[in-house]
């Protein structure tokens, strides 16, 4: 993870932002002058955590994950190719 002063930040934020679209790294951006600290990430960053924290914190959901988890551990369920699934 990289980490930038806000004032160079401020000046290369074009830049920044193509930064964490192309590489999906986050950037730290280091408060001045009593500005605190921020994180600067890429909407789909942004977008899959979103999604991942409505994910978990959906009771049923998170029991079906685990339980499908478990499931494969065990050797209960069988792997299908793309090509398996589509062609049913």
């Amino acid at each position: 993870m990289e980490a930038i002063i806000y004032t160079e930040a401020r000046n290369k934020l074009h830049k920044l932002i193509n930064y964490v679209n192309d590489s999906s790294d986050p950037v730290i951006i280091v408060g001045s002058k009593g500005r605190k600290d921020a994180v600067l990430i890429s909407k789909e960053e942004y977008d899959n955590i979103i999604e991942n924290l409505y994910v978990v914190s959906n009771p049923k959901w998170k029991k079906s994950i685990e339980k499908g988890l478990k499931d494969i551990e065990k050797g209960k369920v069988k792997r299908l190719s793309v090509d398996d699934i589509l062609s049913r």
